[in-house]
Formats: structure tokens, C-alpha cells, sequence
């Protein structure tokens, strides 16, 4: 509990207010009364009806006045007990006032600690994120790259069988027409023989065409003179 002191100006400011009492006012007439007496040294020669008057209204005032001062002196503590409350309420919110910014203080750090660390878990995620997302299309990459490259081996190795087979087709084709050639030349020449000669017997011819075509045919004869 907090002790509150009266300091020497508020005693003399309560010293004050019991001097504007009429008691003091009858002492300080009192005390005039023996300052203006005539006399010689310490001895003087007072007005005893003045003195005694004066005495006599100071005493007569004197229970009042001690009332009077009894309240002050009440006022006096009550004053001092509010203010000491007082005192007491304004150290008490000041404390409760320096306790909540102390955790108001502690709570700002806890919720910058807080999205500093929700920060760098974001900033590591992301990061972790781009990384794999990189490390995918590379091997997304990788994985066209062999696939094209396997369709493209694929595809050589049938255009070349295709272009192959094309090429055996086609050289057949040449010697196919290149033998029907030759069997139609020799045909002309044995039809312009038997024109020519056409007592010649037909079985001679046949046998003619056929030694030099490689084909049998009855209505062919042997090969006539040129």
C-alpha cells in the first residue's frame, strides 16, 4: 500500500486556514494589547477591562473554534484518504495500463514471429514447388524427346522397308516387263515368219518360241529362218 505524505506547503496552507479563525484574531488583539502597553522593560501597564474582554470573547469562542478545527482536521483526513484513494487508483491503472502494452508488446512480437515464420514456410513451399515443377517438365521433356526419337527411328525403319519393298516391287516390274517384252517381240517376229512362210508346219514354230521365251504354246511353230 502506497503511504501518501503531506508536504510543508499543505501544512502551511492548513496552518493558514486556523489563523482566519476568530480565535486567533482574539489572541492577536491579545497580543497587541501587550505590544502598545506602556511600561518600562519588561514590565507594562495593560487596560485590564480591554484584556480581560478580549479574553473573556476568546474563551467563549474557544469551543467553536476547537469544532471548527476538529472539522478541518476531519476534512483534512478525508482529503488525505481520497487523495491517498485516489492516489492508489491511479498507481493501480497505471500498473494495469504498463501490464496490457507489456502484452500487448509480448502478443505484436508472437504475431510478427508468427508471419515471419508462415512467410518463410510459404517461401520454402513455393520454392520446393518451382523445383519439382521444374524437375517434372524435364522429364516430361526427356520423356518426348525419347518418344520422338523412337517414333522417328520407328518411322525410318518403315519408310526403308516400305522404299525397299517399293524397290524389289519395281525391279520385278522391270523384269516382268522387259521378259513380256521380249515375248512380244519374239511373238511379232514368229507371226511375221509364219506370214512369210505359211506352209511352214506350226508345231516347229511353237517349238522355236518356246526355246527362246521359255513359253509352250500348241499354236506356236518352230522358230522359222530369219
Amino acid at each position: 500500500m502506497t503511504t501518501l505524505t503531506v508536504s510543508p506547503q499543505q501544512q502551511q496552507a492548513t496552518a493558514a486556514t486556523y489563523k482566519q479563525t476568530s480565535i486567533y484574531k482574539h489572541l492577536d488583539l491579545l497580543e497587541h494589547l501587550i505590544d502598545d502597553a506602556v511600561g518600562v522593560y519588561k514590565y507594562k501597564f495593560i487596560n485590564a477591562d480591554e484584556f480581560l474582554d478580549v479574553l473573556d470573547k476568546a474563551r467563549a469562542r474557544l469551543p467553536e473554534e476547537l469544532k471548527e478545527a476538529g472539522d478541518v482536521l476531519q476534512r483534512r483526513d478525508e482529503i488525505l484518504g481520497e487523495s491517498q484513494r485516489r492516489s492508489e487508483q491511479i498507481i493501480a491503472t497505471a500498473r494495469r495500463q504498463a501490464e496490457n502494452m507489456l502484452h500487448e508488446s509480448e502478443l505484436l512480437k508472437a504475431v510478427q514471429a508468427e508471419v515471419e515464420r508462415i512467410r518463410k514456410q510459404v517461401v520454402s513451399e513455393v520454392e520446393q514447388m518451382r523445383r519439382e515443377a521444374l524437375a517434372e517438365a524435364e522429364k516430361i521433356r526427356l520423356e518426348a524427346e525419347e518418344h520422338a526419337a523412337a517414333t522417328r527411328e520407328g518411322a525410318d525403319h518403315y519408310a526403308e522397308s516400305v522404299l525397299t519393298r517399293i524397290d524389289t516391287d519395281l525391279q520385278n516390274l522391270g523384269q516382268r516387263l522387259v521378259e513380256s517384252q521380249t515375248i512380244v517381240r519374239n511373238g511379232q517376229r514368229l507371226l511375221g515368219q509364219v506370214k512369210r512362210h505359211p506352209g511352214a508346219p506350226v508345231l516347229n514354230a511353237a517349238s522355236a518360241a518356246a526355246s527362246v521365251t521359255g513359253l509352250n504354246s500348241p499354236l506356236l511353230g518352230a522358230n522359222p529362218q530369219q
